[in-house]
């Protein structure tokens, strides 16, 4: 059985999945729950830092980031934070504060399907007949 969670719809509205509907802001909406493995943190050195054809599956591009005490804590540190002491993926180096890695930006979760009520009540319904 499939496992939908609900939600209101925000910004410019949507698309039915089931009968194509424009749907507006605001209005209750269902989506398919999914399971999702914890994303895993690609850290690098300068010296490990993988060419763009060695990147691991799912790693989209390698980005400049920065080791701090706090990440989020300093107005002027613009870009990636990192905490430092955080661990280099290949070769385990901790990194200090204020030292430069790279970070591996991983695929994230985007909007995925979304119903209306009717179509909601109707996968609902299909789903209990099997």
């Amino acid at each position: 059985m499939r496992e939908f969670i609900s939600g209101r719809l925000v910004s410019g509205g949507g698309v039915c999945e089931g009968c194509g509907r424009r749907l507006r802001a605001g209005e209750k909406v269902y989506s398919l729950a999914a399971e999702v493995e914890e994303m895993r943190e690609y850290l690098y050195c300068q010296g490990c830092r993988p060419s763009e054809d060695e990147l691991p599956e799912g790693v989209l591009s390698l980005e400049p980031a920065l080791a701090v005490e706090e990440p989020g804590t300093d107005e002027r540190t613009l870009g990636i934070e990192v905490k430092a002491g955080s661990l280099c993926t290949r070769c385990g180096h901790a990194f200090e504060v204020r030292e430069w890695l790279f970070v591996g930006v991983v695929e994230g979760l985007h909007g995925g399907f979304i119903y209306c009520r009717e179509c909601y009540l109707q996968e609902k319904l299909e789903d209990d007949e099997e």
